[in-house]
Order: C-alpha cells, then sequence, then structure tokens
C-alpha cells in the first residue's frame, strides 16, 4: 500500500467536511451521529499512528466518494461507524488483535 501522504489526509478532510454529514446521516442510531463526525474528522490527522489507520482511512474515503452509488458503499459506511463507536468507546480497540 502506498503511505498516507499529508495531501492525502487534507483531501479526505476536505471530503469529510463536506460529506460525512451523509454519511452518518445514513445509520439508523441518530444519538451518536455528531460525534462520530468529529471523531472521524480528528482521527484523520491524530489516528496515522494507529495500526487501523490505513483501513479506516480507506472506509472514510470509499463513504465519501459519491461517485460510486450510494447504495453500493452501505456496507462501507456501515462498517466505518461501527469502528467509530468502537474506538471512541476504547480507543486501545484493534480490528485485529
Amino acid at each position: 500500500m502506498t503511505p498516507i501522504t499529508d495531501q492525502d489526509r487534507a483531501f479526505l478532510r476536505r471530503e469529510w467536511r463536506d460529506l460525512g454529514r451523509f454519511v452518518v446521516q445514513d445509520d439508523p442510531d441518530p444519538a451518536d451521529h455528531d460525534a462520530i463526525y468529529a471523531w472521524v474528522l480528528d482521527f484523520i490527522d491524530s489516528g496515522v499512528d494507529d495500526p487501523d489507520y490505513p483501513y479506516v482511512h480507506g472506509l472514510i474515503e470509499v463513504g465519501t466518494n459519491f461517485d460510486i452509488p450510494f447504495t453500493a458503499t452501505e456496507r462501507v459506511r456501515g462498517e466505518l461507524m461501527t469502528i467509530a463507536r468502537r474506538k471512541r468507546e476504547d480507543p486501545g480497540w484493534r480490528r485485529h488483535p
């Protein structure tokens, strides 16, 4: 995998600011949508040392790519929401221990 650059993070941050609300609002449990939106925005910059960073970065990238039909990225958005919830609850949580 190609290393994620500062430019990649800046682009993804802009994409999330513009489109992230659409990603989280699709989730059926709105109680934590604002917190997840903020967590993702923070994770883009502060999560670079997290072993799951490349995977989560990819989920964010695909989830905000509206060139792909929205229904086709439903699983990706759901997985992003699940990971964000788990990492908010336990920052040390890893996809694969």
